[in-house]
């Protein structure tokens, strides 16, 4: 199996968890923490042989070129988070753990064309998210879990959550919107319409091929509903690229690349030590985490 975890996901969930956490120098600590505490649980409660935990890479994205406003309404990431990357990436390293930071694409990307490559090999696959853009990707192979829910997500539970199955999610988001990342959909058509216009006539491509059959579906502002797919049709198709999740990045990495190695203990001891984690200074000396990493090395 492979484990793919959105690591800017989980990154700022602990800073929000954690936001006044320091050491004694006032250097933040509390995004850190929270990280590698989840990075515990999951080595301690999933079998696997493949693994990465994988970040948004700073600067812009192809969908910045493709919309110059995408997330735009979005703060800076604020600095006493900023601080906390780049030790963190170091701890990561030194635990063992396959690191991947890719510019020019999110880390969505990243992560649905490992997923697609492993599951078209036969693998299963779990990405650990909270990020609903990612049900995408689910199938028979790719499942998604939420750590913090404590919810998996399969074709089923996604058909359930959303209405739609999986293969039908970037029409779904791209109709209704999504505001977190300045997508805004198109007014007038809310989730009861889009769920209504999925399920009689299909994916966005069928839809406007079938533009004529919309007035004799029975709901509500049927001909304006036409109307207004006419209308936003640029916006909806440039929307729909931005939902949709990029699955041939150009990583060039074999399996082995994504294998845990054995952790720097010497390494992680300072770091911990530097940034006053007590309990995990007491973790190396005593080499739980040490040996448990090694235990999924020989697996």
């Amino acid at each position: 199996m492979l484990i793919l975890i959105d690591g800017s996901y989980y990154l700022y969930r602990a800073y929000k968890a954690l936001p006044l956490l320091t050491n004694s120098l006032g250097e933040p600590t509390g995004g850190i923490y929270g990280v590698i505490n989840m990075l515990k649980s999951i080595l301690l409660q999933y079998n696997f042989k493949y693994f990465a935990i994988v970040f948004d890479a700073q600067g812009k994205t192809f969908r910045n070129n493709l919309f110059k406003y995408y997330k735009s309404h979005r703060l800076p990431m604020p600095h006493d988070l900023c601080n906390q990357i780049i030790p963190m990436y170091n701890i990561i390293k030194a635990m063992g753990l396959p690191l991947l930071v890719i510019s020019g694409v999110e880390a969505d990307d990243v992560i649905g064309t490992l997923a697609l490559t492993a599951a078209n090999d036969g693998r299963k696959v779990l990405i650990i998210t909270g990020d609903k853009d990612l049900t995408q990707l689910v199938s028979t192979n790719i499942k998604i879990i939420n750590t913090i829910s404590n919810t998996i997500l399969g074709p089923k539970e996604v058909q359930l959550k959303f209405g739609v199955p999986p293969n039908l999610i970037i029409d779904y988001f791209t109709l209704i919107g999504d505001k977190s990342d300045n997508i805004m959909g198109v007014p007038g058509i809310g989730k009861k319409t889009t769920l209504i216009l999925l399920h009689k006539l299909g994916g966005l491509k069928n839809i406007y091929q079938q533009l004529d059959k919309i007035k004799n579906i029975k709901f509500r502002s049927a001909k304006i509903i036409e109307t207004k797919l006419k209308q936003y049709r640029e916006i909806i198709f440039i929307s729909y690229q931005l939902v949709k999740i990029k699955t041939n990045v150009a990583l060039n990495l074999s399996y082995d690349k994504l294998t845990l190695k054995i952790p720097n203990k010497n390494i992680l001891k300072l770091l911990f030590q530097h940034y006053e984690f007590k309990y995990w200074i007491k973790n190396i000396e005593q080499n739980k985490l040490l040996q448990n990493i090694k235990n999924k090395i020989l697996k």
